[in-house]
């Protein structure tokens, strides 16, 4: 166990919280005085009062001291308790004291008991009303109020002005009475307020009853009523009131004069009128005469001169006020007080609370105690014992000032109190403090080391507290930095390491950019730091000195290359854009200007100048220009005819601010003015006032004039007015149709008529319904060049018909109306569409040659495969005429609408099942059903991130069935959010699409769906499932089956629409293992096994079967033993040994053959492979040993031409030398060519032969063996190799246990595993798997057991997967 001490040193006690000069009390009411002092050890509180001491427990619980500090609190205060307390802070090092506090007991007295008085004044002379301020503690406030008479009358505050004023003493002034201050009989009363005792009382009221003759108000020149006295004292610091107040009538106005400056100024402020004037925080140079004077209308003056004389209050001189002083044994103390004031005050210095001279302290009566001077007490060869607390008092007649302080004499070694930190992290080129705070009597000596150098200077300075402080930090400097302080009683150490980092740097700055208002602005920077910092590495940005947050969302950030983007640029996004990258270490800016031009800010304050003869004046005071230059002014004008018409007056040049505009007689006029530079044009200012010129005879006659034959038998002609006329029709009964008349107006008023020359207009008198013999002929409609939204129709029509009045159009020709609808639907669907005179096409082109014309016309938007009918009609300007004769139609087949109430009915974690309604079409024209040319629906997905989509993908099969309302899509990922969009399809294509948006269900547990297993032959069965659209179940499908005994599972490919799996390339008469397995891409659910067994006989048993294996078996023996005897025979014949050069080996290739491989014996082990399209690629032959004892054996060309050939060849000879290749390599089998074992072999090349013909005999046998072991897998590699080799399956690695786990586990999904196809290889699928095949399960196999697709199919390209 470790003990931690700490040591403090002692220390007398100082009093840090005292009360305030004066405490004030009420009766019954709580009140406290602080006293609050630390100290070592901790001091204990006395007090005094009156000089006497004061122990508060002798009062009960009335007066309590509470008991962790010295602060007194009086429960009930009572009179007694009034006096001048003190407190004391004691303990074995001394005395610290307080002020001396004054408790008083607050009190307001009232005012004295009389009745209300009346005051008769003569109006226009002034009344004095006297109030004598009751005795308050604190002083009361004066105020004066009115009150009513009536009992429980309201009262109102007087507000005070240079006629009704209050003096300094609390009397109430009216310098001219007015009959108003009769004040409806209420009484003038003088109330004291004391907010401590939150009190009131009111003197008796005075009434003032004003009089006069004949109710004139009395001139009274200017008369002296009251000022403050001719000479003031002021304290300084504080704040001074003087006044004069003047009666007369009219009011006189006071005015200040002074030789010590200006009045009023920052510091002297006038109220009431100029009556009084305040000078708050008096100085020095405040002193002087003040001179307050008023004027008579005559010019005489009225005057009183007052001198203001300050004092001040003790306040401590600069350096005067003395402090704590801690030091050491030995050392000398000097304290120095020295207080100013006026007059000067007298200082008085107290040990431990007692007078100087009365102190009984050993110090005190030493010699090392001396006292050159009243402000001056220093104490030499300090010793342990000269601990004490000493006060100074400073006061005069206006106040004191009180300092209490003490001397420690300490004697300690050093100590920490602030230590190095450990590990400091600092950016290269900064400046930085290493801590190292110590305390010690006598003050420690700090020196500092790096490593074991002590630090001398230079960037290296050692501040006065201890700490080093490192300027212009470079790499370098990183290292170990130790603290050593010392003094006379000893040492202490500690040390902290610095790390520096690299600077960071701004590698791309941002640039200025100049914008257009509206557009974003895109600011670039990038940065760079130390490596060990890069997760640090932050960049944000500033605007004006000012964070950017992300409560401004037209300001964003891009975290991937920290850019800033600034949308819709507004004029206020001007600025000053910097660019930040730190590391918390240091940082790096770089700044670049935003210029954003945006049009000008329209004109202020536009006035109306000289609205006089026809002309007037403007003037304005240009807006903000935002950026791009002003190029000129528009000044725009509406008059009282059209208040809402703002019409063009002028322009002005950006460089003006007025200009003069002529004006037009009888107008009413109001104006503003846009600006306009190279952005755009400004806002509106606002309008002017309204300019009236004076009216006269017309100067122009009506404009616009024009007919109206909206009405037959009249002639009816409208104009625009001008001024403020109201005329603008006029009607005339002519009783005919169509007919032309020319038409003159002229403009009058009461000046006369207008002199502009008169113009003649032609009007027609009204338009009728065009004769019922006008129709239109030969309209048919073009069925060769129908579409499926439109038509196009042809009709004829004589064109000198549209000028001719006597053809019976009955009005001006303006073009055709065609109208057409649905058959059978006319009111819910009739449509028109009118062919104007302006578009009239002819069908032949120019139709200038023959009166009658063939025109034509198509007709948009029209439903598609819909029977239509329709009809022309000839117009004039407001009737139509009779139809034509009604053709019909059929258009052409289009697409079909949107799908209707697309929805999912079930959400799975990787599948949906969907339902939807048929698009919905208007009845076909063949008494069919609508959608009989619907072909299917197509399905496509896409996930849903946000506001991003993926890829759109398509599910396939895509529906061909257009009778079906649902479907299942299924591979999808669990819980993502998907958009799955349908159309109907047609033979014009796809419709309109419909979409939903949802989201899959997290990956959970499954079931596996009811299945059965049927069709069973020699070499196949079938097994086919419930198809359930349901959470529980699995929707991707896929068999896994073995042979009975076999630990490893073989797996079917995935089957994702169909409902079942055909199980083909089976041995005949075999029981297989088999069981149904169900995946949504996270987990995987399995049935239980079931056993199938194939029909026919085992091929162990069928010499058929066997009979090659037998064959082969044969010849390999002969070959066996005729190789074994050729050997021997060039064994025996070898020549004797020669010495032969050294044969260096050819590269060989690193094969896994597994020669030289000594490991022990193990049984052969089956793996399939890691990776698709490999098969039975893994078969380790570790228990083969085919070397000898050297080693190895000599280089065969024919044998490695054979390997080499078996390598390429797959399944050569019922797979025996593939596996061979396959074999393990080990590194025995490199140690063969090293140069000495080359050398060695030459020498033993014999022996090696003999070695050669026994590992071949070896060879044949252990190839036999194997062969046997192998034989029963013979007919799965065939299965396997026809039938996954291109499906790129593979055999589970693992045991059934080990594959699947536990449900509850997080697997990786099926898409991302390189097993998992979701999609059959178009390549190997079976032909009947087509975009427009029947999914259903086959009824018939063919002898193999595949399914036979009993219908014709039209080839078709295979669709994209809808699986990702």
């Amino acid at each position: 166990m470790f003990h931690i001490f700490i040591y403090i040193p002692n220390r007398p006690p100082a009093i840090y919280i005292q009360p305030p000069y004066d405490v004030y009390y009420k009766t019954g009411e709580t009140v406290e005085m602080q006293c609050i002092a630390d100290g070592v050890p901790n001091p204990i509180y006395r007090w005094t009062s009156n000089k006497v001491e004061f122990n508060p427990s002798g009062n009960n619980d009335r007066v309590v001291q509470l008991f962790d500090s010295g602060t007194l609190v009086f429960n009930r205060p009572e009179d007694k308790d009034e006096g001048i307390f003190q407190c004391n802070a004691i303990n074995e090092h001394g005395t610290s004291t307080t002020i001396n506090v004054n408790l008083r007991q607050a009190m307001l007295e009232k005012f004295p008991y009389g009745a209300d008085t009346s005051r008769v004044v003569t109006r226009g002379h002034s009344v004095k009303l006297p109030c004598i301020p009751p005795t308050s503690i604190p002083k009361a406030e004066i105020r004066w109020v009115l009150k009513d008479t009536r009992p429980g009358g309201r009262i109102e505050a007087i507000n005070f002005d240079n006629r009704v004023t209050m003096d300094l003493e609390g009397n109430l002034y009216i310098t001219a009475v007015q009959e108003s201050d009769y004040q409806n009989g209420r009484s003038y009363v003088c109330m004291a307020i004391n907010y401590f005792m939150r009190q009131n009382t009111y003197a008796p009221g005075i009434s003032i009853k004003p009089v006069g003759s004949s109710g004139t108000d009395d001139t009274v020149p200017p008369h002296y009523l009251w000022a403050t006295p001719s000479e003031v004292f002021g304290l300084l610091g504080e704040s001074l009131r003087i006044k004069c107040i003047y009666g007369g009538n009219p009011t006189p106005e006071v005015h200040w004069e002074s030789n010590t400056g200006r009045i009023p100024d920052n510091r002297r402020t006038m109220s009431q009128g100029g009556q009084e004037l305040l000078i708050s925080q008096l100085r020095n140079e405040d002193r002087g005469q003040y001179i307050c004077f008023t004027t008579s209308s005559s010019g005489q003056r009225e005057q009183r001169n007052i001198n203001v004389i300050l004092k001040s209050k003790p306040y401590w001189a600069e350096g005067g006020e003395p402090q704590n002083i801690e030091t050491s044994i030995g050392a000398s103390a000097t304290f120095y007080c020295n207080a100013s004031g006026d007059p000067q005050p007298e200082l008085e210095w107290y040990i431990n609370g007692v007078r100087l001279k009365d102190s009984q302290h050993p110090t005190v009566k030493s010699s090392r105690f001396l006292k050159p001077d009243d402000h001056n007490i220093t104490i030499i060869n300090l010793e342990k014992a000269d601990v004490m607390v000493i006060q100074c008092n400073a006061s005069n007649i206006y106040g004191y000032v009180y300092a209490d302080f003490y001397l420690n004499v300490l004697k300690e070694k050093p100590q920490f109190i602030v230590r190095p930190v450990k590990e400091l992290k600092v950016a290269e080129t900064t400046n930085v403090y290493l801590s190292c705070q110590t305390s010690g009597k006598p003050d420690p000596i700090v020196t500092w080391y790096k490593g074991t150098q002590q630090i001398t200077g230079g960037r290296y300075q050692i501040q006065t507290n201890g700490d080093l402080f490192i300027t212009n930090i470079v790499l370098s400097d990183a290292g170990n930095f130790t603290c050593v302080a010392e003094n006379t009683d000893g040492s202490a150490t500690d040390w902290g390491i610095l790390i520096v980092r690299r600077k960071t740097r701004i590698e791309q700055k941002p640039g200025d950019l100049e914008n257009t208002a509206n557009t974003d602005a895109k600011f670039t920077c990038s940065g760079t730091t130390d490596f060990e910092e890069v997760a640090n590495l932050r960049v944000y940005w500033l605007k004006d000195g000012k964070e950017i947050t992300t409560n401004d969302q037209r300001m964003t950030t891009n975290v991937q290359d920290n850019s800033l983007t600034i949308s819709g640029t507004i004029s206020r996004d001007s600025g000053l854009y910097t660019c930040v990258v730190t590391n918390g270490l240091d940082q790096e800016t770089a700044s670049a200007i935003l210029t954003v031009k945006d049009k000008p800010e329209p004109p202020v304050d536009l006035q109306m100048k000289d609205c006089i003869n026809k002309k007037v004046t403007l003037k304005w005071t240009k807006g903000a220009f935002n950026n791009a230059p002003i190029q000129y002014f528009t000044i725009q004008y509406n008059t009282s005819i059209e208040p809402d018409n703002w019409a063009f007056a002028s322009t002005a040049n950006q460089s003006d601010n007025s200009m003069i505009l002529s004006l037009k007689p009888g107008v009413s006029y109001s104006w503003r003015l846009l600006a306009t530079n190279k952005i755009g044009i400004s806002d509106p200012s606002k309008h002017s006032g309204v300019c009236t010129t004076d009216t006269a005879k017309p100067y122009k006659n009506p404009k616009n004039v024009r007919g109206l034959g909206d009405k037959p038998n009249y002639l009816v002609v409208e104009w625009v007015t001008i001024s403020n006329w109201r005329d603008d029709r006029f009607e005339l009964l002519t009783n005919d149709i169509y007919v032309p008349y020319n038409i003159t107006i002229k403009a009058a008023n009461e000046h006369g008529d207008s002199s502009a020359p008169l113009i003649v207009h032609t009007i027609y008198s009204g338009e009728s319904k065009p004769d019922s013999s006008l129709r239109v002929d030969g309209f048919v409609v073009d069925n060769t060049a129908m579409e499926d939204n439109s038509a196009k129709f042809y009709w004829n029509w004589d064109m000198d018909l549209n000028n001719n009045l006597q053809s019976g159009l009955n009005g001006k020709f303006r073009g055709f109306k065609i109208q057409y609808w649905v058959k059978d639907k006319k009111k819910v669907t009739f449509r028109e569409d009118e062919v104007l005179e302006k578009d009239l096409k002819s069908r032949y082109g120019s139709r200038k040659k023959r009166s009658v014309t063939e025109l034509m016309y198509t007709v948009q938007d029209l439903l598609p495969y819909t029977y239509m009918e329709a009809q022309i009609c000839v117009m004039n300007t407001h009737n139509v005429s009779g139809p034509s004769a009604i053709v019909s139609f059929v258009t052409a087949r289009g697409v079909p609408g949107p799908v209707e109430n697309l929805r999912a009915l079930v959400v799975g974690s990787n599948f949906v099942e969907l339902t939807w309604n048929k698009p919905e079409l208007l009845n076909s024209p063949i008494d069919v059903i609508t959608n009989s040319y619907l072909q299917g629906y197509d399905v496509g997905f896409q996930t849903v991130a946000g506001l991003d989509l993926g890829k759109m993908q398509e599910m396939d099969p895509q529906i061909v069935d257009p009778r079906r309302n649902t479907t299942v899509l299924n591979g999808l990922t669990a819980n993502q959010k998907y958009r799955i969009h349908m159309w109907g399809r047609t033979e014009n294509g796809r419709c309109e699409a419909s979409f939903v948006e949802l989201s899959t269900a997290k990956t959970s547990s499954m079931s596996v769906p009811p299945f059965s297993i049927i069709n069973v032959n020699s070499t196949f069965f079938n097994v086919t499932w419930t198809t359930i659209a349901n959470k529980k179940y699995g929707t991707v499908a896929f068999v896994e089956y073995r042979k009975d005994g076999v630990a490893d599972w073989q797996q079917s490919p995935q089957e994702v629409s169909k409902s079942w799996i055909g199980i083909a390339n089976l041995q005949s008469g075999t029981s297989y293992e088999m069981r149904l397995s169900v995946t949504n891409g996270g987990n995987t659910a399995s049935s239980e096994i079931e056993v199938v067994e194939t029909k026919g006989i085992p091929a162990a048993f069928s010499l058929g079967a066997n009979f090659g294996w037998f064959i082969g078996l044969i010849i390999s023996i002969l070959l066996i033993i005729a190789l074994a005897v050729l050997i021997y025979l060039m064994y025996k014949r070898r020549p004797e040994p020669q010495k032969q050069r050294p044969y260096t080996a050819p590269p060989r290739r690193r094969a896994n053959d597994g020669y030289g491989d000594d490991r022990s014996t193990q049984d052969i082990v089956h793996k399939s492979s890691g990776s698709l399209n490999k098969g039975y690629d893994n078969y380790n032959y570790s228990d083969r040993e085919y070397h000898d004892d050297d080693g190895g054996f000599n280089r065969d060309d024919d044998y490695d031409r054979r390997r080499d050939d078996d390598y390429d060849k797959k399944g050569y000879e019922g797979d025996r030398y593939d596996d061979y290749d396959r074999r393990g390599y080990n590194d025995s089998y490199d140690k063969r060519y090293d140069n000495d074992d080359y050398d060695r072999r030459d020498d033993d090349y014999d022996r090696r032969d003999d070695d050669y013909d026994r590992r071949d005999d070896d060879y044949d046998r252990r190839r036999d063996d194997d062969y046997d072991d192998r034989g029963r897998y013979d007919d799965r590699d065939r299965h396997y190799d026809d039938d996954y080799e291109d499906e790129k399956r593979r055999y589970s690695d693992h045991s059934d246990k080990d594959r699947y786990g536990d449900d509850d586990k997080d697997y990786e999904p099926y898409s991302r595993r390189p097993d998992y196809d979701r999609t059959p290889s178009y390549d190997n699928r079976p032909p009947s798997y087509g975009e427009e095949v029947d999914i259903r399960e086959p009824n018939k196999f063919d002898a193999d057991g595949y399914p036979i697709d009993t219908t014709p199919q039209t080839p078709k390209t295979p669709g994209t997967s809808s699986f990702v």
